[in-house]
């Protein structure tokens, strides 16, 4: 088993990606890596930085790293007395544990239980994803977990807005990945943030804005978005070199890295269409 993996699954995870994007990065990974979408952490556990500042506005998310970086044993022994069971599920899912251990142990359980794995909470907050996970699914990760806690001890985590993870951004310091939810201007192709804030156009236009200024400030940065025609308008030319590929193709670093222009983007064909750009 590959215990440089994510703890947890996420919709929209991109650890299909993260060998790609290791290739790009290449040696700035001797620099921190800033995550402002953290996600499932793919992208961070694969490449395994030496210092990273890990963000994410999902504080039930946050949580969970921190008792996974912290007492990763006492998360999978609670783990490992539970069973999968409708019952079980209806009542943690029910629950409002506080400390980050029993935080963690419930998300890691819904996470691993829910229908189709995914994290999906309403506008007040509540879990509503339903029971449904396959035959034969594991609660318990132990190489996994244990990995996973090793390497956070290299990560800061904050639970805030992409807005301040951007802003502690370091020139000539930090790298930066940024892996925002799939929302474009109709706002209606379902790809929102899991939680109970909605991503909505005006963050992707804050976002742009943002990143690009830090392009032009020499950050070199990384940015997996909707492969859509608004979202695309919002990052300069003069700025972003776009090259598209399929997600089964191999993406040559050396590709990516020619011209001129502070950064480019690469516009990945899946289901949902997806664009990077790197600068």
């Amino acid at each position: 088993m590959n215990s440089n993996l994510p703890f947890l699954k996420w919709a929209g995870g991109k650890r299909w990606l993260a060998p790609r994007l290791g290739q790009i990065f290449g040696t700035l990974l001797t620099m921190r890596l800033v995550e402002p979408f953290l996600g499932s952490g793919s992208v961070f556990f694969a490449l395994q930085p030496a210092d990273a500042l890990l963000a994410d506005s999902n504080p039930e998310l946050i949580a969970a790293f921190r008792a996974i970086r912290k007492d990763p044993n006492g998360v999978l022994t609670q783990l490992s007395a539970l069973q999968i069971d409708r019952s079980i599920f209806e009542e943690i899912r029910s629950s409002r544990p506080r400390a980050d251990r029993d935080r963690a142990v419930r998300l890691i359980y819904l996470n691993r239980t829910a229908f189709n794995g995914l994290y999906r909470v309403n506008r007040k907050n509540q879990f509503n994803v339903p029971f449904g996970c396959k035959p034969g699914t594991k609660l318990v990760d132990h190489p996994v977990i244990t990995a996973a806690s090793a390497a956070l001890q290299a990560a800061t985590l904050r639970c805030q807005d992409f807005r301040a993870t951007l802003g502690e951004v370091r020139g000539g310091q930090d790298v930066v990945y940024v892996d925002p939810p799939y929302t474009v201007k109709h706002d209606s192709n379902g790809f929102r943030r899991y939680n109970n804030n909605i991503f909505n156009w005006k963050d992707q236009e804050d976002l742009a804005e943002i990143t690009s200024r830090l392009a032009t400030q020499g950050v070199k940065i990384i940015i997996s978005t909707a492969h859509h025609h608004e979202v695309r308008r919002l990052y300069s030319p003069t700025l972003f070199h776009s090259v598209a590929v399929e997600r089964s193709t191999c993406m040559a670093a050396d590709s990516l890295k020619r011209g001129s222009m502070h950064g480019m983007a690469v516009g990945l064909k899946i289901a949902p269409q997806t664009s990077i750009y790197i600068a």
